[in-house]
């Protein structure tokens, strides 16, 4: 009997910053809001898309792990973007400190969590996500 189907905690904390944002983004000025932060949740819904798509990979193949390892990449590269814009209403005045603050570091844990995954896939240390 197969196993059922579990998400890694990575998307859990996804899920929790996109909660999190939500709010937040519904604060924010509207032009900015609709030209930048639906950027921001598009990407953070790719990043759970790309998350999914990891996970579900076969893991026992090198083509699988390959696979895998260049979905986490993506999401990587997600957070990098989210962080950007973020840091970018901050500047612009329309972002207060404390909730950036919250977002950054829910961010970087999210990060250290992909990057530890990435190494698993590519054969390096051991998956703690």
């Amino acid at each position: 009997m197969k196993q059922a189907f579990k998400h890694p905690q990575i998307f859990a904390d996804v899920l929790t910053l996109m909660q999190l944002y939500y709010p937040l983004h519904q604060s924010l000025p509207r032009p900015f809001r609709f030209a930048v932060g639906e950027l921001i949740l598009q990407e953070l819904a790719q990043m759970q898309r790309h998350i999914v798509l990891a996970n579900a990979v076969d893991k026992t193949q090198a083509s699988g792990r390959a696979s895998g390892a260049g979905h986490v990449r993506r999401v990587r590269a997600g957070v990098e973007v989210v962080r950007g814009y973020m840091l970018l209403a901050w500047k612009l005045r329309m972002l207060a400190h404390m909730p950036l603050a919250d977002l950054s570091a829910r961010l970087e844990a999210i990060a250290r969590q992909a990057c530890r995954w990435q190494q698993w896939f590519e054969g390096g240390a051991a998956p703690s996500v």
